[in-house]
């Protein structure tokens, strides 16, 4: 069978199985690059058109009480002829929780405790109660709260700054703003304080929106059996109305490069004329790294909100200017630190760390100065590379390392400010089209892309 998981919410994805097989998860913004909107975009569906598949059977997410979206993607998968005659269309109906269990089952796998900390929430009832925190054991929810610690954060970053709508998409800011600012500062660790709170001692599968806040986080990395879903966010659902819909018998290829095939076709298009376009090695990609910002273009793109080597910008991190450099190119403001990505049998040399960070969902202590690539207070988070998750990427660090002894790059997603992440080569010509970006390098196809 052939099957759609769509989430037509904010936050919206699908997940597509093909012949009893997972084959691909994708963030639906990421393919209008316009945050959060949930409209089917004309270029997703022609993308799955191209793959020559049909559904036996489409499944659409219940969330917030909102569903006006169903039909019009119903009518659009018509007039794209994606539905086998008798196609099943199903609307769920379970709690939108147990679907973030479920996301965290297919990506990291369950322990004896799921645990939920969403944002806002979603509604429960026609009193608008919101499920905000919950813990499940073996598909049953033993405790439900609503002590507002997401929604709070959400509240305290629209403050900070000025914002109204979309203030969860900046909450980054806030944990960012937290090593400058006191009053954050402390809110930071009033909110940490919480989270512990309500965390069980071990055995804990993490998940829910306030999952991504990497301060919080890292208060249980010596917790017994910890794990976090990195697709903690509500762009998992999709994912976990689909585990839910096969009963568990959903097996993934990796937990974060879930995105559609990449085609290299459009960069043999008219499109790209006024661009050079050259055969290039990962060494010689490292001595244009060590002055000027690369974008990393290969594979399927990571799911969720951070770039891990697929759809990164990069620069050698300790060049004295990387950041002003890479700010420049994103368009990002000054206090928000940058990640570094490192070999990961390097990774115990530069920081206090005992375990792999391959999705960086911690923060951790630096043992070196490292001035681009770690926050004001000696923090930096991380992710680690290993040959056999990314090798291309690994190879590139390899390269780096062995030319200038250093096994670390500047690692950031590879987006503009207020833009999704860059989802195929017509968004990677955008940003070079409309940034101060100068080189893409797509390691699968051996090329480099030349700004002229």
């Amino acid at each position: 069978m052939n099957i759609l998981a769509i989430h037509t919410s904010h936050d919206g994805s699908i997940t597509i199985v093909k012949n009893n097989r997972f084959f691909a998860h994708a963030q639906i913004d990421r393919f209008n690059n316009v945050l959060s909107n949930t409209v089917p975009p004309t270029k997703l569906l022609i993308q799955i058109k191209k793959l020559n598949i049909q559904f036996d059977a489409v499944i659409f997410s219940f969330l917030q009480l909102i569903h006006s979206y169903h039909g019009y993607w119903e009518e659009q998968l018509i007039k794209f002829n994606l539905l086998k005659p008798n196609c099943l269309l199903k609307i769920t109906n379970r709690d939108h929780h147990y679907y973030h269990t479920c996301c965290a089952k297919a990506t990291v796998g369950s322990n004896k405790n799921i645990v939920v900390i969403d944002g806002h929430g979603s509604v429960l009832n026609d009193d608008d109660i919101c499920e905000q925190e919950s813990i499940f054991q073996k598909d049953k929810k033993i405790y439900e709260s609503s002590q507002n610690i997401g929604y709070n954060y959400e509240l305290r970053t629209a403050k900070e700054f000025n914002l109204t709508y979309g203030a969860f998409r900046s909450c980054g800011k806030l944990m960012a703003l937290a090593a400058h600012k006191k009053d954050v500062g402390l809110f930071q660790k009033e909110t940490e304080l919480k989270i512990k709170n309500i965390m069980p001692k071990e055995d804990v599968t993490y998940t829910g929106g306030v999952a991504q806040n990497v301060l919080a986080n890292s208060q249980f990395l010596d917790y017994k059996n910890f794990k976090i879903d990195p697709l903690c966010t509500d762009q998992g659902i999709s994912l976990g109305v689909m585990y839910d819909y096969m009963k568990g018998d959903l097996t993934l290829p990796n937990s974060v490069y879930l995105g559609l095939p990449p085609s290299y076709e459009f960069l043999h298009y008219p499109t790209f004329k006024d661009y050079d376009i050259v055969d290039t090695t990962p060494e010689d990609i490292c001595e244009i790294l060590k002055k000027n910002p690369v974008a990393l273009f290969q594979g399927r793109s990571e799911q969720g909100q951070r770039g891990l080597g697929n759809r990164s910008l990069l620069m050698d991190g300790t060049h004295p200017h990387a950041v002003a450099l890479v700010n420049k190119i994103k368009r990002r403001e000054w206090f928000r630190p940058f990640s570094p990505a490192i070999m990961e049998e390097y990774a115990e040399e530069y920081f206090d760390i005992k375990n792999p960070s391959p999705y960086m969902l911690y923060v951790f202590k630096t043992k070196k100065d490292l001035p681009n690539v770690s926050a004001v207070d000696k923090t930096a988070r991380i992710q680690t590379v290993n040959k056999k998750d990314n090798p291309h990427f690994y190879n590139l660090l390899s390269a780096f390392n062995k030319k200038y002894k250093t096994p670390f790059l500047l690692n950031t997603s590879l987006n503009l400010a207020g833009h999704t992440l860059v989802e195929d080569l017509d968004d990677l010509k955008y940003m070079l089209d409309y940034s101060d970006l100068k080189y893409a390098y797509l390691p699968e196809v051996g090329k480099l892309i030349i700004s002229q």
